[in-house]
């Protein structure tokens, strides 16, 4: 993967698509009103904000209970999910997903980040264990010379 990354919006985009979003809920055809939501969620999910990805799973959920099989609302979800630090979600949504699109090339390109993700915390998690052993060996025989 690389330093590849996913896109990412400031907070300034994520305001203008959070307006854009109400001025067109309150006058827009239901096509334009799901146009500016899908702008919106994309934005939400690609924040740097954690509430920002927060909301915009939130958003993805409700899509989805209406429309479970839609593709891009799926595959935000796993953005936000990933984003997130919930890479068990977003490895089990995109797993379904490919299943289902293989061929799906963001997906697949997100799916390489989570499993690095995955990778690197199970790293961590070794890291850290590995620590509290020897620390507690160290221990173990500073106690034992007594």
């Amino acid at each position: 993967m690389g330093h590849e990354e996913l896109p990412s919006v400031d907070m300034d985009f994520v305001k203008h698509a959070e307006e854009e979003y109400h001025s067109i809920y309150q006058t827009g055809t239901s096509e334009e009103v799901d146009a500016a939501r899908f702008r919106l969620v994309w934005a939400l999910v690609h924040s740097a904000s954690r509430s920002h990805q927060s909301r915009g799973l939130e958003l993805c959920r409700t899509k989805l209970k209406e429309q479970q099989k839609d593709k891009e609302y799926r595959y935000f979800a796993a953005v936000a999910a990933y984003k997130l630090g919930h890479y068990i979600e977003a490895r089990r949504e995109l797993s379904s997903l490919l299943k289902e699109h293989a061929g799906f090339r963001q997906a697949e390109f997100l799916r390489g980040l989570v499993e690095d993700a995955i990778v690197r915390e199970g790293l961590v998690g070794v890291g850290i264990a590995s620590a509290v052993a020897g620390v507690a060996l160290a221990v173990f025989l500073g106690a034992s010379r007594r």
